[in-house]
């Protein structure tokens, strides 16, 4: 098996992910679960860069001719989750944030009423 330069870029990309997974891991921010998920996701990476023809039955499936569409339409559905997520996540920390100043402000002004 001969390695093409996007193999070797991808492979390398991938390990390094999962390197700098493990470093975020490990200064707490986040959990072994996502570190996990992470892991599996750069594996994956890894092995459709080294063997992509194990994905071609998907793309006979799918009726995708090229296994080149397959990765870029299951890569474009990843993006999209990961937004997705990303906003959830966002909007968790607005409504927190929002709630935070709200009861800081009302301590504020029950102190000046007191003064």
């Amino acid at each position: 098996m001969d390695l093409i330069g996007i193999q070797i870029v991808s492979t390398t990309f991938g390990i390094f992910m999962m390197y700098f997974s493990y470093l975020c891991y490990k200064r707490g921010y986040f959990e072994v679960y996502t570190l996990i998920i992470w892991l599996v996701v750069f594996i994956l990476v890894i092995i459709a860069t080294l063997f992509p023809t194990i994905f071609l039955p998907f793309a006979k499936i799918l009726k995708i001719a090229r296994l080149f569409d397959l990765f870029m339409v299951v890569g474009i559905f990843f993006l999209i989750l990961i937004t997705f997520l990303n906003f959830i996540h966002m909007q968790k920390i607005k409504i927190k944030m929002e709630k935070l100043v709200q009861d800081k402000a009302i301590k504020e002004s029950e102190i000046k009423k007191e003064n």
